[in-house]
């Protein structure tokens, strides 16, 4: 009897155990996932070009041909029917230049973009988050040094596995820091600092225990602005962070007030376009507020 009861304790306590671990992993793995939520907004073209070769500036060589059609097409990405043709077009152009590892990046960034903005359906995302990944990848092999390449593989994999399930999630979180780390030593400014946006989101999802945490999301987009000052987005992640996670708001709003003294971006920005809106909200919502306490 007393063995019995041992064993039946034991069982007992290695299914607590179990239990606890299980709901510890669903809680980190519940964290990342909602951090990949967030890489929609982090991933942007600059308001102002950081590299001519690199950014949806216009470019003397990179407008040319086809490439170039499929360029002024994303330019336009506003509307879906343009964004569909930029995706057709860059997909066609890398397919036909397969060793062109600038075609296959911008043929991620056109899969990234539909999966974001314009498919709704969970499988119809899976399939263009998978088909992005493979040309981000197909473009490291090229290019192992692509700083670009870095980044939309970890994007692209990042949103696949939200789509895939939590295991996922989990299991790539070390390949996506990875690539993000390679992009910000590599291009640092590619995108607006981009790389910098997607660690914060990531660092302040995770908990501490998988390397998260509220400051060093703060560092990471502070680094952003150091780096790129003429991206809005970098402004506005900041000053949500600051408002709520370290209850700082005077100084969300100082944050908020600065990003709105960068010039206002062009029309073939959308996503700086959507945070500029959102910094001059910000600031009209609670400048005041802040004022009247100060007295």
């Amino acid at each position: 009897m007393r063995v019995h009861r041992l064993n039946q304790n034991a069982k007992g306590h290695r299914a607590v155990k179990r239990s606890f671990f299980q709901r510890g992993a669903q809680r980190m793995a519940s964290g990342f996932k909602y951090s990949v939520l967030l890489i929609s907004v982090a991933f942007v073209m600059p308001a102002t070009p950081a590299f001519a070769d690199e950014a949806l500036a216009i470019d003397p060589v990179l407008d040319q041909g086809v490439l170039g059609e499929g360029r002024t097409a994303y330019r336009e990405r506003a509307d879906a029917s343009r964004a569909e043709d930029a995706y057709e077009i860059f997909k066609a152009y890398s397919e036909e230049n397969p060793d062109d590892a600038v075609a296959a990046w911008h043929y991620s960034m056109a899969c990234y973009w539909l999966g974001i903005r314009v498919y709704s359906d969970s499988d119809q995302k899976k399939a263009i988050y998978q088909e992005g990944l493979g040309a981000a990848n197909r473009a490291l092999s090229l290019d192992s040094d692509c700083g670009a390449c870095h980044l939309l593989s970890a994007i692209n994999y990042a949103l696949w596995a939200e789509q895939v399930g939590i295991f996922r999630t989990l299991v790539g979180l070390p390949k996506v820091k990875k690539h993000l780390a390679r992009a910000v030593e590599l291009d640092p400014r590619f995108a607006g600092a981009a790389a910098y946006r997607v660690q914060a989101t990531i660092y302040d999802k995770l908990p501490r225990l998988m390397g998260g945490g509220k400051r060093k999301a703060r560092a990471a987009l502070e680094k952003a602005i150091e780096v790129s000052p003429e991206e809005p987005l970098n402004y506005e992640l900041l000053a949500i962070l600051l408002r709520d996670r370290f209850n700082e708001l005077p100084r969300a709003v100082a944050v908020a007030q600065r990003g709105l003294t960068v010039p206002e971006p062009g029309e073939e920005y959308v996503e700086s376009r959507d945070s500029f809106a959102f910094l001059q909200e910000f600031v009209n919502r609670y400048a005041t507020q802040v004022s009247a306490h100060r007295r």
